[in-house]
C-alpha cells in the first residue's frame, strides 16, 4: 500500500512539473488615505466590464495583483476605489506599478513599468481638460445663442480630435493607447465616428491595418476591423455617390476586362495592371507582408509558382501594407507581379471585391473571368491545374 502511495504521489508530482507554466501579468503600488477602502482590479472588455479580484487596502495601501497575461492581444484593466479609477492597459508579462493617494488618485497616480499606461494616463488628463472646456462653454452660452454653442462644441470638438490623432494615432496606429483613442466617449457618444466621417474612418482603418499585422486572430481586430470596413463603405457612400458616369465607367472596365481592373505600382514604381495578364490562369491575390502569417503564405504562393509558371500560370499579389518600405524589402526578390495600395484598409479595391478580412484570393481564367474564390491550398492547387488543362 505504501508503494502504491508513493507511486501516485511521484506519478502527481511529474504531472504537475510537466503542465505548462500561465504566463502573468503583474499590477502592485499603493493607494494611501484608503484605508479600509476596497480597490478593485476591474477587466474592461469590447462588451462588459468585470471585476476579476479586489483587495481591502490597510493604513499604508500597498495592494499586489496577478492575472494571466493576454494571449493573442493587449488588453485593457482598471484599479477602481470608490468611483475614482486608473486606467492600465497590459500586453505582456510586464509589472505596472501604481502609486497614488486617494482624493486624487483618479489624476495624480504615477505609473512605472509601462510606457502604454502611461500614454493612457496623458490621455485621460487631456480627455478631463477637454470636459472641462466644455462645460465652461455651456457655462458662458447658456442664452438664446444656441447656434454660437453648438458652433463652439464643435470647435472645441475638431481641436481635441486633432490633437488625439496627432498626438497618439498617426505616429503609431499599431500601439495600444492608440486603439484606445478610438473608442473614447463623451457624454455616451463616441468622439470618433467611423461611420459618420470620413476622416475619422480613416483613422479606424490605418489602426485596423496594423492590428491586423500584429494581432491577427484577436477578437479586438476582428471588432475593429469590421467598423473600419463599415465606416468605409458609408462615408463613401456619402461622400462620393454613384453618378451616371461613374457606374458606366465601372461597367465598361468590368465588361471590357471581365475583372474590375486594378492599377498599382510594384517595387519598382511601375504601375502593373492586371487586365495585362489576360491569357494567363492568374490567381488575384490581397495580402499583408507584416504580419505572423505571411512569411508561411508566401511560401505556399512559392510552391504554387515554381509548379505552374511555365504552364501558364501567374500571381498578382495586391499588399494592402501601411508600411510601404517593410513591403518593399519583402517583395522585392518574389518571382511574381507584387504590387502596393498606399491607402491601405481604406483601398477602393477591398470594397470593389468585397473582401472583409485577408488574405483573400480569387482565380481568374484565360479569358480575365473571375471563376473561383478557393479557401484552402489543397483545392487551390487542384482548381489551377483545372483551369491550365481547359
Amino acid at each position: 500500500m505504501r508503494r502504491i502511495d508513493i507511486a501516485l504521489l511521484a506519478i502527481s508530482i511529474l504531472s504537475a512539473a510537466c503542465q505548462p507554466a500561465v504566463d502573468r501579468f503583474a499590477v502592485n503600488g499603493g493607494i494611501t488615505e484608503a484605508d479600509g477602502k476596497t480597490l478593485y482590479l476591474d477587466h474592461v472588455a469590447i462588451d462588459r466590464v468585470e471585476t476579476v479580484d479586489s483587495v481591502k487596502l490597510g493604513a499604508d495601501g500597498a495592494f499586489s495583483f496577478s492575472q494571466p497575461a493576454p494571449g493573442d492581444c493587449f488588453d485593457f484593466y482598471r484599479l477602481r476605489v470608490e468611483n475614482q479609477y486608473v486606467n492600465l492597459v497590459i500586453d505582456s508579462t510586464e509589472t505596472v506599478t501604481v502609486k497614488a493617494s486617494l482624493p486624487t488618485m483618479q489624476t495624480g497616480y504615477t505609473v512605472e513599468g509601462s510606457e502604454s499606461c502611461s500614454k493612457l494616463k496623458e490621455i485621460m488628463l487631456r480627455q478631463m481638460q477637454f470636459m472641462r472646456d466644455l462645460r465652461r462653454t455651456y457655462d458662458e452660452f447658456s442664452g438664446p445663442e444656441t447656434g454660437v454653442l453648438r458652433q463652439r462644441v464643435e470647435e472645441l470638438a475638431d481641436v481635441f480630435k486633432s490633437d488625439l490623432a496627432n498626438g497618439y494615432i498617426y505616429p503609431d496606429p499599431g500601439t495600444p493607447y492608440a486603439y484606445y483613442v478610438l473608442f473614447i466617449s463623451v457624454n455616451g457618444q463616441m468622439l470618433f465616428n467611423p461611420q459618420g466621417d470620413r476622416q475619422d474612418a480613416r483613422l479606424f482603418a490605418a489602426v485596423a491595418t496594423q492590428m491586423d499585422m500584429k494581432h491577427p486572430d484577436a477578437v479586438r481586430t476582428a471588432h475593429l476591423h469590421n467598423l473600419a470596413l463599415k465606416g468605409m463603405s458609408k462615408t463613401q457612400a456619402r461622400t462620393r455617390p454613384a453618378s451616371e458616369e461613374t457606374m458606366e465607367l465601372f461597367n465598361s472596365l468590368v465588361s471590357e476586362s471581365g475583372i474590375i481592373e486594378i492599377e498599382l505600382p510594384d517595387v519598382r514604381g511601375r504601375v502593373r495592371s492586371l487586365s495585362s495578364l489576360k491569357g494567363s490562369v492568374v490567381l488575384l491575390d490581397f495580402t499583408a507582408y507584416k504580419t505572423d502569417w505571411s512569411s508561411n503564405y508566401n511560401l505556399s504562393m512559392r510552391e504554387l509558382y515554381s509548379k505552374y509558371s511555365s504552364k501558364g500560370f501567374e500571381i498578382f499579389q495586391v499588399s494592402f501594407d501601411s508600411d510601404e518600405s517593410f513591403w518593399v524589402n519583402a517583395a522585392v526578390n518574389l518571382p511574381w507581379v507584387c504590387v502596393h495600395d498606399e491607402n491601405s484598409l481604406n483601398s477602393q479595391y477591398l470594397g470593389m471585391y468585397n473582401v472583409s478580412s485577408l488574405p483573400a484570393a480569387f482565380l481568374i481564367d484565360r479569358e480575365g473571368n473571375i471563376v473561383d474564390r478557393p479557401d484552402d491550398q489543397k483545392s487551390l492547387d487542384e482548381k489551377i491545374a483545372k483551369l491550365l488543362a481547359e
